[in-house]
Formats: structure tokens, C-alpha cells, sequence
């Protein structure tokens, strides 16, 4: 088949495809457009033949986005990602967008097709859910997983910059008594009062969020500033909370800082403890953590994760199911009914690209949930699979609801659920676009035997939980380009692979893996 005759067959199967397509010269000059474009963009096909895609342009892409569009395109290779764009009527979408270049009989590149959808009702109800998952409902602070996520990121950047980061615990005095004189409104109208007033008290900067009940925290970008900022929160918290058509009661603080830690545990014990202090001795008050005292009492911060389960399982039924290697718990396109949460084993999420491929998206692990890429539009876009035995739970999404209504525990912990996936599906990005080849495979590595340190198994030998073609669809690399980094790492004794086959991988020292990949992120451009 000639090169026109596979430009005509290409564009007869374009022309019937549900995505949006168009066809362009090796310049950008637009030669063909099928029904789906016109539907989605609201130009005729007789008013971009011979425009350029820059018709769409939205101006919410930096110019250097383009420019790598265009070194991808012109290297022969194929682009893929998730664009905002501009319709005929000036109103802005996100559209999942695949170009690749098409050849003809001497090797050269002839034309350019590119395939899409709008994918904008998918990225507004992730932003929403992410949003609800790393709020608080009542006061629209940062909650607690918000918060520890941002506490670590500010932590790691002082660790390397030489700032000091400082936290304050805060937390009201006599809310308990608000609650039972004047009703939990008036409790929910102080908690919101001093939501904002914390919020003036600190800079851009600075993170305040609210761990639940009464309980706050903040996160100030300079230890420095510490004494000024507690010395305002205490002062504007102290004035009395206007309420019900003017009545107004009042409300104090107390306040515990910390700034002589460098890990986040450290950090937040210290100050809790120096906001009891605070409490103790009357309340409307700041204290400062003492550098040289003991060891703070243990304060409960996180709440074991089987317990929460246990509360679940007593709200809701749970479907329970034994899992083998390879079980497909949902496909893409499955209608959505409920999510799923892994109580030992492994799974793998497959995305599938506008072009039709499966690629690993993410990996999942003991006590993570599965089913939110159901919940924009009531099909699942991605494929799971297990990838080693184990057990799942299974919740109805609308009894969750149901339940969720009386006991908001329950939408706490669902929440949370997708804000760890969220993170990690961010810093798989970042991992993506930042780092060189070798780098990614390493971070990949680390954040492997990160998992199964945290579900109590040896980090230091490992088995890969997915081939090495899946983790270059995952880290965006080539297969050849992850074994030549594989290779690197063990020429650089990095990693050793076990006699179990190149699957099988020790890690001498994850401390040091752990610096190499923070090492070449630092000197990355």
C-alpha cells in the first residue's frame, strides 16, 4: 500500500470514529478534519482547511510546552497528554489529545494525525473529589493529608535549602461547653471563625489546616516568624465570634509551637505537647517547645488503618473476595457500582491511550482503594488487575453514601483514600517530566521498597510487581531504556539482581538509592 493509499484509509477510518481527529501537513497546515472535530470544536471542516491548530490554542499552555510538542513530533515519536483548549465559542475544554507522525515509503515523516476527546466533565469531577478529599467540609482549610503532604515537601526543600520550618498546634479552649450551652452551631460558626482568623495571621506561604474537632494546625515556611504569628493568632482569636443575628460569645486559644525539629513526627509531637502546656496553664496562651525536653507522651496522630477499617465494616456490608494473580476485578467501560479496597496483595491500574494501547498507570497496594476512575461518569476508564494474591473488599458505592450521611468517618476515610492515590499520581507525573532515565527507574525502585516497608516487609529485596515494558509505560520510557537503567544502576552497585531472574532485585542501600535519584533531581534543568 503507497503512502496516499494509507493516508486514504486512514482518513475513511477517521471519519467514522467516534474520537476527534484531524490531519495536518509536516508544516501544521490542517488537510483534513472528521465529524468529531467539528462536533467538539464548533468550526466546519471549510473553516480550518489550510489554518494551523493554533486556532485552538488556548493561551493556558507556556510557549516551551509547545516547543516540546513539536521536538517530540519532529524526533518521529508520538505525543500524548491532556491539553486545554479554546471551542469556535471562546469556551475552554480539556481534551486527552494523541499525535503521531505518519511516514512514507522512504522513512520520512509526510503528515501528522492527531485523535481526541473532551475529557473536561472527568478532569472537573477529579478536581472536585481531589479538592474534597484534601479540604475540610465545614471551614475549607487543608486537611489533615493536605497538610502532612505539604509539612514533608516544605521539610525536604529546608533539608536542602538550610530553612528552618516551624508548626503550630492550636487548639480551642472550652469548645466542649460551646457545644452544650449555645448548640453545635454555634460550635460550627467558631471553628469557621477561627478558620479565617488563622488565615490572616500567617502568609502566602504558610499552610493552616484543621485536623478535625477543635484541633489546628500551622505550617509556618520560616521558624523565624513564629513568635509574631502565635502572638496574633492568640491575639485574634480572642475576640468574640458574632453569631445568630448578632449575639456574639466568646472564644480563646491555645497555642503550642515547634520549630527545632527536622522531620515532621518530631515537629508535631513537640508542639502538641507545648499546646497542652499552654491549656494547663489557663489557655489564651502560646508556649514554645522546649529543644532539650524528653520525649513527647504519644499522641495518636495517625489512627491505624485496621481500626478505621473495622468502623467501615460495621457501617456498610462489605463483599469479601480471595484474589489470584492475573483476576481482572474491573475493566474500562465497566459500569461504576461501588470501590474497592485492598486488604493484602497487589493490583495494577491500565490506562488505555486515545490511540487504543494499554499502559500501567499505577500500582496498588495493601490498604488502598481502587474504583474512583468510575465516579465522573459512571464507567470505569481504567483496567485492574491483581498482580499477586490476596483479598479485596468491596462497598456499594450508594450504601457509602448512605452511610456517609450519619457517620462522616466513613466519607473521611474515603476521602483520604483518594488523596494519597492523588499525590501519587502527581509525583508520578513530576517523576515523568523531571528526571533523566536512570532516575526514574531508581525513584520507581525507591518508592516500591517505600511500600512495602510501610506494610511491614523486607525493603532491600524486592520483586518487581510489573514487567519492565510496564514500568516504561509508567515512567514514560522505552523498554531498551529501562534495562540500559537498570543496568546503570547495577554497574553503579546501586542495585544487584537476585538469582530468581532480573525481576527479582536487592537494594544494598536504599539510603543511597534515595540519594542518587535526589541528586540528579537537584542538578536536572
Amino acid at each position: 500500500m503507497g503512502q496516499a493509499d494509507t493516508l486514504a484509509h486512514a482518513t475513511w477510518l477517521l471519519e467514522r470514529s467516534g474520537d476527534a481527529a484531524l490531519v495536518t501537513d509536516t508544516a501544521g497546515t490542517i488537510e483534513y478534519v472528521n465529524p468529531a472535530f467539528q462536533a467538539m470544536t464548533g468550526y466546519a471542516r471549510d473553516e480550518v482547511l489550510g489554518r494551523t491548530p493554533s486556532i485552538l490554542k488556548s493561551g493556558r499552555q507556556p510557549q516551551e510546552f509547545y516547543r516540546r510538542l513539536w521536538a517530540t513530533l519532529r524526533a518521529g515519536k508520538e505525543f500524548r497528554g491532556v491539553i486545554i483548549n479554546r471551542r469556535r465559542d471562546g469556551g475552554l475544554f480539556h481534551e486527552e489529545k494523541s499525535i503521531r507522525p505518519l511516514f512514507d515509503t522512504h522513512g520520512a515523516i509526510s503528515h501528522f494525525i492527531a485523535t481526541g476527546r473532551d475529557v473536561s466533565q472527568r478532569i472537573a469531577a477529579l478536581e472536585q473529589l481531589r479538592h474534597e478529599a484534601t479540604h475540610d467540609a465545614l471551614t475549607g482549610l487543608p486537611n489533615r493529608t493536605l497538610f502532612l503532604d505539604r509539612l514533608q515537601q516544605a521539610l525536604s526543600h529546608a533539608a536542602r535549602s538550610g530553612e528552618r520550618i516551624a508548626v503550630a498546634m492550636i487548639d480551642l479552649d472550652g469548645f466542649k461547653s460551646i457545644n452544650d450551652e449555645l448548640g453545635h452551631a454555634a460550635g460550627d460558626a467558631a471553628l469557621c471563625a477561627v478558620a479565617q482568623r488563622l488565615c490572616g495571621c500567617i502568609r502566602e506561604a504558610d499552610t493552616a489546616a484543621r485536623l478535625g474537632g477543635d484541633e489546628f494546625v500551622l505550617m509556618l515556611r520560616d521558624a523565624g516568624d513564629a513568635a509574631r504569628v502565635t502572638r496574633a493568632v492568640v491575639e485574634s482569636c480572642a475576640r468574640p465570634v458574632v453569631w445568630d443575628g448578632g449575639a456574639s460569645f466568646p472564644v480563646s486559644v491555645s497555642v503550642g509551637v515547634s520549630g527545632h525539629g527536622s522531620d515532621a513526627k518530631t515537629l508535631l509531637e513537640q508542639a502538641d505537647q507545648a499546646m497542652y502546656r499552654a491549656k494547663r496553664e489557663g489557655g489564651g496562651r502560646s508556649r514554645h517547645a522546649d529543644a532539650t525536653s524528653g520525649p513527647p507522651a504519644p499522641l495518636g496522630w495517625h489512627e491505624p488503618h485496621d481500626s478505621a477499617l473495622g468502623m467501615l465494616e460495621r457501617e456498610v456490608e462489605v463483599l469479601r473476595r480471595t484474589l489470584r494473580r492475573g483476576d481482572v476485578i474491573y475493566r474500562a467501560g465497566d459500569r461504576f457500582r461501588g470501590l474497592h479496597i485492598l486488604r493484602v496483595g497487589i493490583c495494577k491500574l491500565f490506562g488505555t491511550t486515545p490511540g487504543g494501547r494499554e499502559e500501567l498507570t499505577t500500582v496498588l497496594f495493601k490498604g488502598d482503594w481502587l474504583g474512583f476512575d468510575g465516579l465522573a461518569d459512571g464507567r470505569h476508564a481504567c483496567t485492574a488487575l491483581a498482580a499477586d494474591t490476596g483479598e479485596l473488599w468491596t462497598v456499594r458505592y450508594d450504601a457509602l453514601l448512605r452511610a456517609g450521611a450519619h457517620c462522616p468517618q466513613v466519607m473521611a476515610l474515603m476521602h483520604a483514600a483518594l488523596a494519597r492515590q492523588s499525590v501519587r499520581e502527581r509525583d508520578g507525573v513530576l517523576l515523568m517530566h523531571s528526571l533523566p532515565a536512570d532516575a526514574r527507574v531508581a525513584a520507581f525502585l525507591c518508592r516500591w521498597a517505600d511500600e512495602l516497608e510501610h506494610v511491614g516487609l523486607r525493603s532491600d529485596q524486592i520483586t518487581l510487581p510489573a514487567t519492565r515494558s510496564e514500568i516504561g509505560s509508567h515512567v514514560g520510557l522505552r523498554l531498551e531504556s529501562v534495562s540500559r537503567a537498570m543496568t546503570l544502576l547495577e554497574r553503579e552497585e546501586l542495585i544487584r539482581f537476585g538469582a530468581g531472574g532480573r525481576r527479582d532485585i536487592e537494594i544494598p542501600d536504599l539510603g543511597a538509592l534515595r540519594d542518587f535519584v535526589r541528586r540528579v533531581a537537584e542538578e536536572a534543568p
